[in-house]
């Protein structure tokens, strides 16, 4: 019998026993809501076998209808857009020196890597056109004597600190003193430079100059790391193998072996480059002692791209893999003579001659196929139509014979070699010299320029000259070469910019090193025409004392033109973005390094 008087437990959560049962024999909506659901798992027993195959068939139809309308969806609805990620690797012959924007004149490899680490006021695009970089803009007064640049006020070092006004004023003053050596101080002659504010910097110089604005590319230095680096202490520096510019990639990582060789460079993106980008992740620099090893690796997949690129390597490119870029550059290959190294160099018939037997044509068209064939020292100028019109030492045997002949000359023993028979008074005595027609012909170890030398061997045997080929690395080239000027031929290229200036490779004043007037021509008339051109905004006018100066040059022949080179280089189909139509140094490749990608994503259209 129930007792109503006795009350009811109270349940833990408040209600009554009573509560709780009630409250317990009910489920929640949730449980109610996988009931519902889990009575379709027991289908498929309910169904004959025959059926649930059916049945399988026509769920694994849907759903796959499902994903592929989605994916249609997807595709229809989003594009893709470039995404950081990935790593470039490329090959180079060698190793980094100086990787200082004030020395990077004379190393491709230093300048590769300077061009990524460091910014400059101004840039080029991979079309040839400048573009600003650290500059926000900049104003050129009437006269065309003051130039303001403002900067931008987002650029940062790899440090931390800000770029400024006084950065830029130290980079132009280092270059200027000539304590420190720079190959780059001819440009800056001349040419003040001071702060307006902490975001202005003002150049004045004494005369028009117009191809100035090519002066802003060079790579600017933060101050406050150099600053306290002495002149004698600074190609020497730490900071050159570990820079800290403001450019679109920082220094990550060298590896050595045990001699202190430098074989792999690794760069990381900046994640705080103001001009956005850039989106590759890392890229890797390999260094190869010689042509070949490069090659063997980048066949094996090792590396992705490689410069210099070989116009013979084209037919190992498949184009499902390879993008080839083929650019214009304003750079010049020709002949150059030193008289100060030879006797018989210095009789300019001896000079004709070889002029005169050397088939540039076949040269281009049938050795080296990626070049075109020049008459002129100066690469092709706006409006120039390039014609062989200037041309007054056509490919000539007979002429190249007659010439040796007249600078006495002659092959009378029959070897195949001229001799020179002179009769010389020593004291009392009558000698007779003897002097063979024997040349040392020096030029890089590249394979399209030793083949070229090759030629030039083969064709100059054929009149009597006795001719040995020196075929030595860049690096070599360079510092036991060029710099001392210690040639007798030397087969080399003279890289001029956006704008041509042929002030440093033919004034008076850069016939010492770090100048490149390395055959010492010495004319007061072609000095004069070279400081005219640099002063001449009118580029008919450029062009009248560019004529001049290209006759005063003929007149002397310490140099014979042979081709304007293109610049081949080569990106894996996984590399997108580039866009390389024409440079002025190799090191302009990558000009637009910002754009390249590997790496996408998809977003909504």
């Amino acid at each position: 019998m129930q007792n109503d008087n006795i009350p009811a437990s109270r349940a833990p959560n408040g209600g009554t026993d009573r509560d709780r049962m009630s409250y317990s024999s009910e489920p929640s909506p949730t449980q109610a809501r996988w009931l519902r659901l889990h009575k379709y798992f027991y289908l498929p027993r309910l169904l004959a076998p025959q059926e649930r195959r059916k049945a399988f068939f026509l769920a694994l139809i849907f759903v796959s209808f499902g994903v592929f309308f989605a994916g249609r969806l997807y595709v229809r609805f989003t594009v893709p857009v470039p995404a950081v990620g990935g790593t470039y690797r490329e090959g180079l012959l060698k190793p980094p020196r100086t990787i200082n924007p004030v020395y990077a004149f004379a190393n491709d490899t230093d300048r590769d890597i300077a061009k990524l680490v460091f910014s400059r006021l101004v840039t080029y695009d991979g079309n040839g056109n400048p573009i600003l970089d650290l500059a926000e803009n900049y104003e050129v007064s009437p006269d065309g004597k003051i130039y303001t640049v403002a900067l931008r006020k987002n650029a940062f070092w790899h440090d931390g600190k800000k770029v400024t006004a006084d950065d830029v004023v130290f980079t132009v003053k280092t270059i200027q003193n000539p304590a420190y050596k720079s190959p780059f101080i001819a440009n800056w002659q001349g040419v003040q430079v001071e702060k307006v504010d902490e975001y202005a910097i003002r150049f004045t110089l004494r005369a028009p100059y117009s191809p100035f604005l090519e002066n802003l590319t060079v790579g600017i230095l933060p101050k406050h790391l150099w600053e306290g680096v002495q002149p004698e202490q600074a190609v020497l520096h730490e900071l050159n193998t570990k820079p800290v510019g403001s450019g679109p990639y920082r220094f990550d990582r060298f590896v050595q072996e045990r001699d202190g060789s430098i074989t792999e460079y690794r760069l990381s993106r900046n994640p705080d480059y103001y001009r956005g980008g850039p989106y590759i992740s890392k890229i890797v620099f390999a260094f190869y002692a010689s042509f070949e090893t490069l090659l063997a690796d980048w066949r094996k997949g090792r590396i992705d791209g490689f410069n210099p690129l070989s116009k013979n390597i084209e037919e190992e490119l498949n184009a499902d893999k390879f993008t080839l870029f083929t650019a214009e550059t304003p750079r010049v290959f020709g002949v150059f003579f030193n008289p100060q190294k030879s006797e018989v160099l210095a009789d300019k018939n001896v000079r004709t001659a070889i002029a005169a037997a050397i088939p540039r044509d076949s040269i281009t068209n049938y050795i080296l196929g990626n070049a075109s064939p020049r008459r002129s020292p100066f690469p092709l100028f706006y409006g120039s139509t390039g014609t062989t019109s200037r041309d007054t030492l056509a490919f000539d045997i007979e002429a190249a014979a007659s010439a040796l002949t007249r600078a006495g000359f002659k092959d009378e023993d029959n070897d195949g070699i001229r001799e020179k028979k002179e009769t010389k008074r020593e004291g009392k005595k009558t000698v007779e010299k003897i002097t063979p027609l024997s040349l040392t012909l020096t030029t890089s170890d590249w394979p399209d320029l030793l083949r070229a030398a090759e030629v030039i061997q083969q064709n100059l045997g054929a009149v009597g000259i006795d001719v040995a080929i020196e075929g030595k690395p860049i690096s070599d080239l360079e510092s036991s070469v060029i710099r001392p000027r210690n040639f007798q031929i030397l087969l080399f290229g003279q890289a001029y910019g956006y704008e041509p200036d042929p002030f440093i490779f033919w004034h008076s004043s850069q016939t010492k090193d770090p100048g490149l007037n390395i055959v010492s021509f010495n004319d007061k008339t072609a000095d004069k025409i070279l400081e005219e051109i640099r002063t001449i905004p009118d580029r008919d006018e450029r062009e009248k004392r560019l004529d001049a100066l290209e006759n005063r040059l003929n007149q002397e022949l310490l140099m014979l033109p042979l081709f304007a080179e293109y610049y081949l280089y080569v990106l894996p189909k996984s590399v997108q973005g580039a866009s390389i139509k024409f440079i002025s140094l190799p090191s302009d490749r990558f000009n637009d390094i910002t754009s390249w990608y590997i790496d996408t994503k998809r977003v909504l259209k």
